[in-house]
């Protein structure tokens, strides 16, 4: 077994079998423009917008498994339920960022290289997730 790199409610990423390459994050506030009379609009601060991660991997399926492990996370998505998600920095403390709860707004991925019966051989793979402050209550780097 291999050092976890991050967890996704039940979902463990590591080195192999379901793995990612890339993690990116998009932070938004809201500043609309307002009219004024005579010169040009302002800014006014009126809130926080969207705080999405996009998780990004590719699988070899047929070579290092992860199908089902990739498949699963899809289950985990149509339960529509807040999961948990914890990144682990690998190192002498071993220590953990908790992000918090969040949804998984989608789950996308592109299929190729098939072999003779019918199964992909590499999938590139994409998870959006959100936090989910459904009670208002922050919990962890997404707070």
């Amino acid at each position: 077994m291999s050092m976890p790199l991050l967890g996704l409610g039940t979902h463990i990423f590591e080195i192999m079998p379901l793995n990612f390459q890339e993690i990116e994050r998009t932070t938004e506030t809201k500043w609309p423009a307002i009219s004024r009379f005579g010169g040009r609009p302002g800014r006014q601060f009126t809130g926080f917008g969207e705080d999405s991660m996009t998780i990004s991997g590719l699988l070899f399926p047929e070579e290092f498994g992860g199908r089902d492990k990739y498949e699963a996370i899809r289950l985990t998505q149509a339960a529509s339920q807040p999961v948990l998600m914890l990144g682990w920095a690998v190192g002498a403390t071993m220590a953990a960022n908790l992000f918090g709860r969040v949804v998984i707004l989608s789950v996308s991925d592109t299929q190729s290289k098939f072999n003779y019966t019918g199964q992909s051989r590499r999938i590139e793979f994409s998870i959006e997730v959100a936090p989910y402050f459904g009670d208002g209550k922050p919990v962890g780097l997404f707070g």
